[in-house]
């Protein structure tokens, strides 16, 4: 999985958005317009598992969670569908009952 990929999200709050994110060798650091994200991913098969803690760099931009200027932790699993795209569903730790889901496609 290691490369750039782009990310495409949205939550069950029903806000979308976008971001950018470099796999290597199970490092994940990317971010969007107002949030950087650091992390870790592992693969298993087509299986994958990516753990962040996303973090403000706008204290007054609003999360696809609706949250403003807070940091959170976010679990994403889901599937390659292919070597350059990918599927998966997360949550973010600390805001019970919201879920996101997120297209990836490898751009390098």
């Amino acid at each position: 999985m290691d490369g750039l990929w782009t990310a495409e999200f949205g939550s069950s709050v029903g806000l979308s958005g976008g971001g950018v994110v470099v796999l290597s060798n199970g490092d994940v650091r990317g971010g969007d317009g107002g949030y950087y994200y650091v992390g870790t991913y592992r693969r298993d098969g087509n299986r994958f598992v990516v753990e962040l803690r996303v973090s403000p760099f706008l204290l007054s931009y609003n999360s696809v969670f609706n949250t403003i200027g807070r940091p959170f932790s976010l679990k994403i699993e889901g599937n390659l569908t292919d070597e350059s795209h990918a599927i998966g569903q997360g949550r973010p730790l600390e805001i019970p009952g919201v879920t996101l889901g997120v297209k990836l496609t490898r751009q390098a």
